[in-house]
C-alpha cells in the first residue's frame, strides 16, 4: 500500500468506519472487492470517494436496494459462485434502512457479515444514521 493510499484510509476509515476499518481496509485491499454507497448521506458519499480512489467498482443505492440487489448485485454474487476463487465482497456505507435490506439478502446468498457499525443520530435535526458494513464470502 502506498503513502497517498494509507492516508485516504486512515483518515476517512477513522471518522466513518470506527471499529469496521480492518475488515474494511483488508476488503478493499482485495481485487474481487465492490462497493455500495449512499450519496445522500456524508459520511457514505465520503466511501465514495474512498472507494474511487482504491478503483473499486462502487454502486450508489438509488431509491431502491432491492432492486439494485436483484438486476446487479445478485448476478454479479452468482457469476462469482461459479468460480470458488473469485467470490465478491461488498463493502460500504449505507441508511440502517438499506443496510437491513442487504443484509438478508446477501446472508441468502452465502456470504456472511463480517462486522458492522451503526452510528445513530443523537436528535431530531441530527444527520441520518449510517452502517458501515463488510459481506464475505462464506
Amino acid at each position: 500500500m502506498d503513502r497517498r493510499t494509507f492516508m485516504m484510509t486512515s483518515a476517512w476509515l477513522s471518522t466513518t468506519a470506527g471499529s469496521v476499518w480492518p475488515w474494511l481496509g483488508h476488503a478493499a485491499a482485495r481485487g474481487d472487492t465492490f462497493a455500495i454507497a449512499d450519496s445522500t448521506l456524508p459520511a457514505s458519499a465520503a466511501f465514495a470517494r474512498y472507494a474511487a480512489a482504491m478503483n473499486l467498482p462502487t454502486f450508489e443505492t438509488g431509491d431502491d436496494i432491492g432492486l439494485l440487489w436483484h438486476t446487479t448485485l445478485s448476478p454479479l454474487l452468482h457469476a462469482s459462485a461459479a468460480n470458488a476463487n473469485a467470490a465478491r465482497w461488498l463493502i460500504g456505507v449505507t441508511r440502517a434502512s438499506d443496510y437491513f435490506v442487504l443484509r438478508e439478502l446477501a446472508t441468502r446468498a452465502t456470504h456472511r457479515i463480517e462486522d458492522s457499525h451503526e452510528q445513530a443520530a443523537q436528535s431530531a435535526d441530527a444527520k441520518p444514521a449510517h452502517v458501515s458494513f463488510v459481506f464475505a464470502p462464506r
